[in-house]
């Protein structure tokens, strides 16, 4: 996980996807069976607002900047969850500063099994 800072007006991030991460997890208390864990999701949780820019925009491709599926409004304690290889980009930010915690996540999608570029996003806003 790491927080990133927006500061300055202006700020953008071109389209991308992410990368997985890998990590080992151990299934006994003995410390044997490790297998490799591979992350299949990206998450966001937006710690400040942002009544103008900044959104972050999913696309149904990287080639294409017009083929958005779905713009989400920079709101604190708004969480993002969506699969790595969804394209995506950082609108540009207007209100600062825009602060939020990126991390990655396994969401039980076996590291042998196929990959399918679908979609999908959820938000989620958590409550005090």
């Amino acid at each position: 996980m790491r927080f990133l800072h927006y500061r300055y007006s202006g700020s953008i991030l071109a389209p991308h996807v992410d990368l997985c991460r890998w990590w080992m997890e151990t299934t006994t208390a003995a410390g044997q069976q490790q297998k490799k864990i591979k992350s299949t999701h990206t998450f966001i949780l937006y710690l400040t607002d942002c009544a103008q820019g900044g959104e972050t925009t999913l696309l149904s491709s990287l080639s294409q900047q017009d083929s958005i599926v779905a713009s989400i409004q920079p709101k604190c304690k708004r969480l993002l969850l969506f699969p790595h290889a969804c394209p995506h980009m950082g609108n540009q930010v207007k209100d600062v500063p825009k602060i939020l915690l990126r991390g990655e996540v396994h969401l039980g999608v076996s590291s042998t099994s196929s990959t399918t570029t679908t979609t999908t996003a959820t938000t989620s806003s958590i409550d005090d």
